[in-house]
């Protein structure tokens, strides 16, 4: 077990406030950028795009946005004509390697280039832990993502390590561009994601075949006050649709955040309108429980892509969402609900945001809009498939891998 597991498991044991722990992991930080600064010096050696394998590092094996990322990056390579080597650091970061596929825990030989799918802090653990020897001698590209619209000072150190930087949105690539070096290339490349043929059931998630369902979705550990899930079960509260829909709030991460959960169960209640699911689903089971679904909804503060609303639009599913950030890179008043907003300073109890501005959503706006495409099943079909025609072109895996490849060759 990994000095990092071992951490994981005294944390998820031991009654730790959230945002004190992530101040311990700041300051596990600056001791992780000491020993990546020993080992790899002040700064490495820039290393010029060449054709050859790719490896894209990440956590391949977690259940995991960013994990996810990792592995949607991998396939849109694969079918741009990449050869690719995934190298899965679940593992060594003490996450749960939960899912089965064609990785190696270990760093591939013969790797022209390296696209690294984690953020700088993250990525100068990886470097402290690895060593200079994986990286050396390969293009790095760090693939970053970012919730407000300017990275923290902490995520400077990052930029030495890597040769260029790809941020998941446009919202993400103009966060980070004011902090990079002069002369390191910052671009914008949007996960893929396709659509999954995913059959829908119902019964299986004690789901009813005479409501409309709708679905909102978090992980605790991607932020509990980002994702902002009560807002979503006042807006479902205020559509006054009780009696011809139910919104399921499907969780993950719940240890992360006892004290915020609570509340969330809470505002949730026992009237059953509102069901709370913290089952750890596959991801074949998720696509079949956004299948399922009528509507998503998504009454987030930030996103720095929005990879849920992506999901569900690809699906066909009418989405309704915060009008703000990443997701507005694949989102538009015609393919989907953009709920009202207004910017207001954040405030996060998990300690994970500090500083800056994100969105407060509308909940009447996001109520209205919820209710009239319950009423209206004609309406949100439609408004399903011109978001899944929306995500078919925008994000399409083949024409990202193309362009992520070419960026690799050294072809702007």
């Amino acid at each position: 077990m990994s000095p990092l597991s071992r951490l994981r498991r005294i944390s998820r044991a031991l009654p730790i406030p959230p945002a004190l722990l992530h101040r311990l992991r700041r300051v596990a930080g600056v001791g992780f950028s000491a020993a990546a600064w020993i080992k790899h010096g002040r700064s490495r050696k820039s290393v010029p795009p060449r054709p050859g394998p790719v490896c894209v590092v990440g956590f391949h094996g977690s259940v995991l946005g960013i994990g996810e990322a990792a592995r949607a990056l991998s396939g849109a390579l694969r079918l741009a004509g990449a050869e690719v080597r995934d190298w899965d650091i679940s593992a060594r970061f003490g996450h749960d390697v939960r899912l089965d596929g064609q990785w190696s825990a270990e760093p591939p030989v013969d790797a022209a280039s390296m696209v690294i799918v984690l953020n700088p802090r993250e990525l100068v653990q990886l470097m402290a832990m690895a060593g200079p020897a994986p990286f050396a001698g390969r293009r790095c590209i760090g693939a970053w993502a970012w919730e407000l619209e300017q990275i923290p000072p902490s995520w400077r150190g990052g930029f030495r390590y890597v040769d260029e930087v790809w941020g998941c949105s446009g919202f993400v690539a103009d966060a980070i561009r004011p902090s990079a070096p002069p002369g390191l290339p910052v671009r914008a490349l949007p996960h893929s994601v396709r659509r999954i043929e995913a059959v829908p059931d119902r019964a299986a998630f004690g789901l009813p075949e005479d409501k409309a369902v709708v679905l909102t979705a978090f992980d605790v550990r991607s932020g509990f006050t980002r994702k902002n899930p009560i807002a979503a079960v006042r807006a479902f509260r205020g559509a006054k649709v009780a009696d011809r829909a139910i919104l399921l709030c499907k969780v993950t991460g719940v240890d992360g955040a006892p004290n915020l959960m609570a509340g969330l169960r809470a505002e949730i209640g026992d009237a059953g309108d509102v069901r709370l699911m913290t089952d750890w689903l596959t991801g074949a089971e998720m696509a079949s429980l956004i299948a399922s679904v009528d509507i998503m909804l998504s009454l987030h503060r930030s996103e720095g892509f929005g990879l849920l609303p992506a999901q569900g639009m690809a699906a066909g599913k009418a989405v309704v969402a915060t009008g703000w950030s990443g997701s507005l890179d694949f989102m538009a008043p015609d393919n989907g609900a953009l709920v009202d907003y207004t910017l207001v300073p954040v405030n996060d109890p998990q300690g994970l945001y500090d500083g800056g501005r994100w969105a407060e959503p509308d909940v009447e706006d996001a109520a209205r809009k919820l209710k009239a495409l319950i009423d209206d099943p004609a309406a949100r079909r439609a408004l399903g498939t011109r978001a899944a025609a929306a995500v078919a072109e925008g994000l399409d895996p083949a024409r990202i891998g193309r362009q992520a490849l070419a960026w690799l060759s050294g072809v702007d």
